[in-house]
């Protein structure tokens, strides 16, 4: 058996590396085995990062996240195609990656392997989430829109690319394969939360030093669908019995988040409303550990009902009691005993939730507790890791390269499909 430190792989992904959590689980795992890593996504925002790994090498595209509609998408991606497609043509004929893992969104981000595909490098896509139920929710638009019906030509063209398909959780699978993708060519990998970054002990200092502030936080993408006006329409309920209220909005600054501050000076709340530009991975939980109470209040819609929300993960590896939406996917998949859950939209219930815990210091502690003991031990003992290196050893077949995977993990042969199967 060849040493994994002869594999090199190839991610693209179209965010910046240290703010995606699930691409960087990825690349160090590889790392970490031996092999050797290539990461392009965008360039890097203004926050200084920690230098990458050994074995591991980030590469950048002179292309920045900046949305304002479907048309600037529309630009900005068939740019993004471009110079990936360039960067890894120019990269591929050095290194010649036998795997090349494609992250969406958007998911035709993996026409640009399409020479090392033919080349015969194997191609893996990522769909972190479904592109039609992600576009039903931002753009408010019905499954039977133009639109929608082009994302899901598109993802079933970008899946015929493939050959293995990662999907985020069973879910997902079920929306992918009700749209004519094969299960047998779906594996699913779930989001994990990088305990090594999103350590509580590590932080423990932090929860001793902080004020007298009541924090409720929210860390992640500020868009409508995540329903923070909730959040804020609750502080004048709240303002009165929690005089030293913040709450923390961290994450890339957009026009919804001058609504929200608009909203707060309507009220009167401003001053307990604190906006924070997007900070790297590897920052956050210092922030989470100085907070009281992580928030998430998603509206209820195709995507985000089914969507599994990492800042939640976080929050829970960080001994952060949650109050969240009630959505399918957290009802599933947590007890009900370990959070709160308000009917999405409602912020009367949102701040009722609140009110108790503050109130009520023990509830905080028991709603830890539960969450530890139902879902973060849990979390610990999975494998994700070991299915994604099965997986990739599934496509190495034809190589004498392999990754180290514990007896009994495996994929099917059938995770192996060609272009025109």
């Amino acid at each position: 058996m060849t040493n994994p430190a002869d594999l090199k792989v190839c991610m693209i992904v179209h965010q910046y590396y240290y703010y995606d959590g699930r691409v960087r689980a990825y690349a160090e795992a590889l790392v970490k085995a031996g092999a050797k890593v290539d990461v392009l996504c965008v360039s890097a925002p203004r926050h200084a990062a920690a230098p990458p790994l050994e074995g591991l090498r980030v590469f950048t595209i002179p292309v920045s996240r900046a949305y304002s509609g479907p048309g600037s998408y529309v630009v900005e991606y068939a740019l993004a195609l471009l110079f990936y497609t360039i960067r890894l043509l120019a990269l591929y004929t050095r290194q010649r990656y036998p795997i090349i893992h494609v992250h969406n969104m958007p998911d035709f981000l993996i026409f640009a392997a399409l020479i090392p595909r033919l080349l015969g490098a194997k191609l893996v896509l990522d769909i972190h989430d479904p592109t039609p139920e992600f576009t039903m929710s931002k753009y408010s638009k019905p499954a039977t829109s133009r639109l929608v019906r082009a994302m899901c030509w598109q993802e079933r063209l970008s899946a015929r690319l493939a050959h293995a398909i990662i999907t985020a959780n069973p879910i997902f699978k079920e929306r992918l394969v009700s749209r004519g993708l094969p299960p047998s060519a779906i594996t699913v990998i779930g989001n994990e939360v990088d305990t090594k970054i999103f350590d509580r002990q590590r932080y423990e200092h932090e929860r001793l030093l902080r004020d007298r502030r009541f924090v409720l936080i929210y860390a992640g993408t500020i868009a409508p669908r995540y329903g923070l006006d909730v959040a804020v329409s609750a502080l004048p309920l709240l303002v009165e019995r929690i005089p030293g209220i913040r709450l923390q909005i961290i994450g890339k600054q957009t026009t919804y988040s001058e609504e929200l501050s608009a909203r707060a000076g309507q009220l009167g709340v401003l001053s307990h409303l604190e906006l924070v530009p997007a900070i790297p991975l590897d920052a956050v939980p210092r922030r989470l550990a100085q907070a009281d109470i992580g928030i998430y209040t998603a509206i209820s819609d195709p995507h985000m009902d089914v969507a599994v929300p990492t800042k939640v993960l976080e929050y829970a590896f960080m001994g952060l009691p949650v109050v969240a939406s009630r959505l399918r996917v957290l009802e599933e998949g947590f007890s009900p005993k370990a959070l709160l859950l308000f009917e999405p939209g409602r912020a009367e219930e949102f701040a009722q939730h609140i009110l108790a815990l503050y109130e009520h210091p023990a509830r905080r502690t028991q709603l830890v507790q539960e969450m530890d003991r139902t879902f973060v031990e849990a979390q610990r003992r999975q494998q994700q890791q070991q299915s994604y290196f099965a997986l990739l050893n599934t496509l190495l077949s034809a190589q004498e390269t392999r990754l180290p995977v514990a007896v009994g993990d495996r994929v099917d042969d059938a995770h192996r499909r060609a272009l025109d199967d």
